[in-house]
Formats: structure tokens, C-alpha cells, sequence
């Protein structure tokens, strides 16, 4: 970090360099309105430059109620052990070993130690999809549909769910949605009848995703459902 030189330094600076033109530090002390002690040790750290005068940390060095060094290893022993039990445990087995102090402090000296493992930033593969542009309307349209959560109907549905299928055309962004009151194929059929008419162009592609109300599953039956057949039936 880049310490920051003031006009205090810089004035410090000042009576420093007075006292030592002159030799004197009473004569720097009165110029600069303050004392002799104060630039007697100004000078002692002073080496020339502004830096040497930026004020020092008044941390103590030592505490009377510090970790002591047993205290120290047998945190870093128990962590070491139990360390995937979680904090709380940790905190129970050094108790029990003798450690009097408070599960804070224990927390606090074990970030001071650096014992927590830092996990690895995962990095994923950036996908190389990218989608396939389309040229006109109807090229592609895109049909899905969603429970509609109750708080969005505004009437009293009476324990009915409700359900909105879309259509979406990837050329013209235009949509068209209706509501319907069962997740079920023969509702999309239904909505497949007059989408096109809605639309007002027809339409070459249809995408879903695959759900049981636009297909039937391959592994259980071979049978088209009437969605499937409705959109063969519009291809002829």
C-alpha cells in the first residue's frame, strides 16, 4: 500500500531539516510550535526522506492475555484433526484438553494462524454453443408451457392449477399464449390448431423440450401422441 504524504509530514519534514541546518532543536521547536523531545525524535527516525516521519502503529507488540504457546499447538493439533467436524467440535475437544478461553477467541486465532484451507475458485469451460440464426418468421418457434403460480391468476381459482403454453418465433420475437387448466398433450395439441392463424405465417419448425406433454417417452412406447402427429399432419 502507498503511504500517503501530508502536509503534517511535510511540515515535520520542514522543522527536521531546521534543526539539523542549525543544530539546535529548541530553535526548530519554537519556529514549529512544538517541543524539543518531539523533534529530538523526529530526528532520530529521520533518513532523509518524508517517509521515515509517517507515524508508526502503537500496537503493542504484547499482550498479557495472549495465546500462549501450548494454547497455540493444541489448536493447531485439534484442527488438524477435526477440522471437517466443524468449528463447534473443535471448540469441544480443545476444552476438553485444558483450553480455558472463549469459542470466539478460538475462532479469532484460527484465522490469525491461517488454518482455514481456502477453497479453489472452480473454473468451468466456456460453452462454444452458439445458436443457429434464423432468416424469416417461422423458421423456428419455440413452444413451451409453465405453471402459473396462483398469486398471478387474480381470482380465487378454488384449488385449480393453471398452466400458460407459449409459442415464441426466433426471427420476429412475436408470441403467442393461452391459458389453459391441465399440463396435459391434448391441451398443446389443441394450441397447435390455430397457432399458426395467431402467428399469421406458417410455420416450418416446432422445438420443445421434450416434455410428456409434446412427446411420448421412446423407452416405454413408439406411438406418436396427437401433438406429434398434429405437427406431421401440418407438414403434408
Amino acid at each position: 500500500m502507498k503511504s500517503i504524504i501530508t502536509e503534517e509530514i511535510k511540515l515535520r519534514q520542514r522543522a527536521v531539516e531546521y534543526a539539523i541546518k542549525n543544530d539546535n532543536n529548541a530553535k526548530a521547536a519554537r519556529k514549529y510550535h512544538t517541543t524539543r523531545q518531539q523533534i529530538a525524535r523526529w530526528r532520530s527516525r529521520y533518513d532523509g526522506t518524508a517517509q521515515s516521519l509517517l507515524p508508526k502503529s502503537r500496537r503493542p507488540l504484547h499482550h498479557p492475555n495472549e495465546h500462549k504457546t501450548h494454547e497455540l499447538e493444541l489448536i493447531r493439533k485439534i484442527y488438524k484433526r477435526y477440522s471437517r467436524d466443524g468449528l463447534a467440535e473443535i471448540y469441544v475437544q480443545c476444552q476438553r484438553r485444558g483450553y480455558k478461553r472463549s469459542y470466539g477467541a478460538m475462532k479469532k486465532m484460527i484465522k490469525k494462524l491461517q488454518l482455514t484451507e481456502k477453497k479453489e475458485k472452480r473454473t468451468y469451460p466456456k460453452s462454444k454453443w452458439t445458436p443457429i440464426p434464423t432468416t424469416y418468421p417461422g423458421e423456428k418457434v419455440q413452444i413451451d408451457i409453465k405453471y402459473v403460480p396462483q398469486y398471478c391468476i387474480g381470482w380465487d381459482s378454488k384449488g385449480i392449477k393453471y398452466y400458460q403454453i407459449t409459442a415464441i418465433d426466433e426471427f420476429s420475437r412475436k408470441r403467442v399464449c393461452k391459458i389453459v387448466d391441465e399440463k396435459s398433450v391434448t391441451h398443446t395439441a389443441a394450441f397447435l390448431e390455430n397457432v399458426e392463424e395467431e402467428f399469421g405465417f406458417s410455420i416450418k419448425t416446432v422445438q420443445t423440450d421434450n416434455g410428456r406433454e409434446f412427446t411420448n417417452d421412446p423407452e416405454v412406447t413408439s406411438k406418436k401422441n396427437d401433438f406429434r402427429t398434429k405437427i406431421r399432419r401440418k407438414r403434408h
